[in-house]
């Protein structure tokens, strides 16, 4: 499915991240991933895939996602695949939060990923191919009891795939999301426990998901398979 391409995973050590790295590497692909300050995960996960690279990219440094995709592009010629991967969350009511609280998660959760997009774009364009896939949040697109700050990030998430696809579809290049719902691990360890099992009651599914079935459709987005998928954002939350 991605065998012959290469594909940029950012926050790749995460717990959602290292998911999709092992899936598009089992479909074939070369990954590349970022990483912040866990360079013991990125050793382990790097270990874990063969041929896989880690590099590391701060989000807050707008110069250094710059210089650090640039010199990607130099050494291996084409990124053929983005995904979007790497956000934080706050878990502190609304009353609570300062101003920092709101610049630091807006520069990461958007800011960062529209620079890593625009600088991995840039090679895209010249090569006239590419597929980016974002990761969203059920959060951005239901009301449910979650941080306001990650909400509103992911809302936006939203907005720039399908934005950015209709930007893109002149040079062919397709933008998509995914749209996870409540996972073991990750994010949703900090989920309370009377939360979670409100989440599973209204679940068709009737549990929570699990980060491989997110990255086996994360695979299929960056894929030449879903050629005629795009400017989708698509739930994977088992039905809410």
């Amino acid at each position: 499915m991605l065998t012959g391409k290469t594909v940029f995973i950012s926050g790749g050590t995460g717990h959602l991240g290292s998911e999709i790295c092992r899936a598009c590497f089992e479909y074939g692909g070369r990954v590349i991933f970022s990483y912040h300050r866990n360079q013991e995960a990125a050793k382990k996960l790097m270990a874990e895939i063969p041929g896989s690279r880690a590099v590391p990219i701060d989000l807050l440094n707008v110069e250094g996602i710059r210089t650090t995709i640039e010199r990607l592009y130099d050494e291996v010629g084409a990124i053929h695949a983005l995904v979007n991967n790497a956000a934080i969350s706050q878990i502190m009511p609304l009353p609570l939060v300062e101003e920092e609280d709101v610049d630091l998660i807006m520069d990461i959760n958007i800011k960062g990923t529209f620079f890593i997009t625009k600088h991995v774009l840039k090679g895209m364009i010249r090569n006239k191919a590419g597929t980016i896939v974002n990761v969203g949040s059920i959060a951005g697109a239901r009301m449910l009891d979650v941080p306001v700050t990650y909400a509103m990030t992911k809302a936006a998430i939203n907005g720039f795939t399908f934005a950015l696809a209709g930007e893109m579809k002149r040079f062919g290049i397709r933008v998509n999301s995914v749209v996870p719902g409540l996972l073991d691990g990750g994010v949703g360890q900090g989920v309370p426990e009377e939360l979670r099992k409100d989440f599973v009651a209204h679940c068709a599914a009737g549990r929570a998901g699990n980060a491989r079935e997110v990255a086996e459709l994360a695979c299929f987005l960056a894929s030449d398979r879903a050629s005629y998928i795009n400017g989708q954002n698509i739930a994977v939350d088992g039905g809410i």
